[in-house]
């Protein structure tokens, strides 16, 4: 009954999700992505600036804005202040995407298991937990891609125009470019699409050229009306930064081209089941869906080479390629699952399986061990909580045995989410200390609390500049200011001042001579010790009341 009930797998894979995006999503701290995100989205509530976005004063045009007004309405739902709820659309979000894979691999083979199979893969892999528990942009942009890619397909295999779903696709891809512009349409759509057609019957796309070209238009009103209104009524700015988003992809955080290859790390606890389904001479060789597989190793192989020609690597732009990974890994455990129920599993299968499995039950034997020396010993979590993680971990490593005995690889599967959810559990809530390691951190959010300095502006001053996490823990706006130009000199009489030296010697003796100085705090933002290379100057800051004289 399980195999063939829709409504049990998505209660189910919501149940996942629940674990693996929004219980305790609040445990880490905000970081540089989320914190651009989230003052723009304060600036939002406080200014009304959402047709023209600002950022800590300025104008912030570099990116779309559908993901920051999503969580603008949540902020002024819940409170701006609330991380949670800040958090909460990036989440659910993650669950569509979760939920479009299982609806887009019923499409591809109508196969209920392996949809729920490539659902779980995707839920769990390490890369889309960790953007779906953070209010970033990213998972945006391709889970509404996903959905795009299902109308699509759902549209192209019947012989009908099908008007409808080329309109949802054309709102899904309207939707993707708003909220990271053309990211999804190179690392996923056009991956997909070459895949698509390489294996199947790519004649079809232009064949349904009518409601093609309805999604198009569709996509287009809703992709372009925001830019073409920002570049009317900010044009220059607009331009600017048009050339220097342009120039970044080809001269920041430059990487050699075989930088992603390693790309199956990103899934996590799903590594070595991805790298197992890319030994292509095993796969065509035993699988019976050669087709799917063949498709889902070109959509992967593909979007890995198109962003290696990117010079611009990060980690994170990795996210698209865990999709088609997702499938693949799939066809692996929907393979293992065929031959050992039937019992035609040959070495090859065994050794696989083997290698997958034991890595895993290792890492369930062993675990209660680092949580006792990291959590345990340095008082993180109570000893009732360390005995019940140590008996639940020994127990997916018994489950993971009978696994083993049984060739069952349902409860493999069972295994890997179950520890993924302990995890999350009994070590997320309480990772405050390996998070931050500096001992003398001082959070730059108790400026918040000083009543004399509330209704004073503030400036950053020096070469350091006040990091936009830093923004938003100060709670308001930190304006910029050049001591070496006199023009910029502020027109109150008293204000405050942030600076990674001494404010007394970032002005002129002239300047000092109509001042007076009062050193309000100082602050220690890192979260890495001295020493270590991640310490930066950038975080460490006096606060300072500067009062002119009369």
């Amino acid at each position: 009954m399980f195999e063939n009930k829709t409504s049990v797998h998505i209660l189910f894979l919501l149940v996942v999700c629940y674990f693996a995006f929004f219980f305790a999503n609040s445990s880490f701290f905000v970081n540089i992505m989320e914190a651009r995100n989230f003052v723009t989205a304060r600036e939002m509530i406080e200014k009304g600036n959402w047709l023209v976005p600002t950022m800590n004063g300025e104008l912030r045009l570099a990116k779309p804005p559908l993901p920051t007004w999503i969580t603008a309405v949540f902020g002024s739902w819940f409170g701006i202040e609330n991380v949670s709820m800040l958090r909460f659309p990036a989440a659910m979000v993650s669950s569509l995407m979760v939920i479009l894979m299982y609806f887009f691999t019923i499409s591809l083979n109508k196969n209920r298991i392996a949809a729920l199979c490539n659902s779980l893969v995707l839920a769990s892999s390490f890369y889309i937990v960790y953007m779906g528990r953070t209010g970033t942009w990213d998972i945006y942009c391709h889970s509404f891609m996903l959905g795009a890619i299902l109308f699509f397909h759902k549209a192209w295999k019947t012989e009908n125009k099908n008007w409808k779903l080329f309109i949802g696709a054309g709102i899904f891809l309207g939707l993707s470019f708003l909220s990271k512009g053309p990211v999804a349409f190179f690392a996923v759509l056009i991956p997909f699409l070459i895949a698509y057609s390489w294996v199947y019957d790519g004649k079809v796309i232009l064949q349904k050229w009518q409601p093609l070209l309805l999604a198009i238009g569709i996509f287009v009103v809703i992709s372009f009306w925001w830019p073409v209104f920002i570049s009317l009524v900010h044009a220059d700015e607009a331009a600017a930064i048009a050339k220097l988003e342009s120039g970044s992809w080809m001269n920041r955080h430059v990487r050699p081209f075989y930088y992603y290859w390693n790309f199956p790390i990103q899934s996590g606890i799903w590594t070595l089941i991805i790298f197992s389904a890319l030994i292509s001479p095993y796969a065509f060789k035993r699988f019976e869906a050669k087709k799917e597989y063949k498709f889902a190793l070109i959509w992967t192989i593909t979007a890995v080479v198109l962003l290696s020609l990117i010079p611009e690597k990060k980690d994170r732009y990795l996210l698209p390629v865990l999709i088609p990974s997702a499938l693949l890994a799939g066809q692996l455990i929907q393979h293992l699952f065929q031959v050992f129920k039937n019992k035609t599993a040959d070495k090859w299968d065994n050794l696989i399986f083997g290698v997958n499995l034991w890595l895993i039950a290792i890492v369930a034997l062993v675990m209660p061990v680092g949580i006792f020396i990291f959590f345990y010993q340095d008082q993180q979590i109570s000893l009732l909580a360390f005995v019940r993680f140590a008996l639940l971990s020994e127990g997916i490593f018994l489950l993971l045995l009978m696994a083993w005995k049984n060739k069952n690889i349902l409860n493999f599967v069972i295994g890997m989410l179950c520890l993924m959810v302990i995890t999350e559990v009994f070590i997320l809530p309480n990772t405050s200390n390996l998070q931050n390691r500096n001992k003398e951190f001082k959070n730059i959010r108790e400026a918040r609390n000083i009543e004399s300095i509330k209704d004073l502006n503030l400036y950053s001053i020096g070469k350091e500049q006040f990091r936009i996490e830093m923004v938003w823990e100060v709670g308001r706006e930190v304006k910029s200011w050049n001591t070496e130009d006199l023009t910029e000199f502020p027109k109150e009489k008293s204000f405050v001042v942030f600076s990674s030296e001494n404010p007394k010697e970032l002005f002129s003796d002239l300047q000092l001579q109509n001042m007076e100085f009062e050193t309000i705090d100082h602050y220690d933002y890192n979260r890495q010790p001295k020493g270590n290379k991640r310490y930066s100057p950038y975080f460490q800051k006096y606060m300072t009341l500067i009062t002119i004289k009369q």
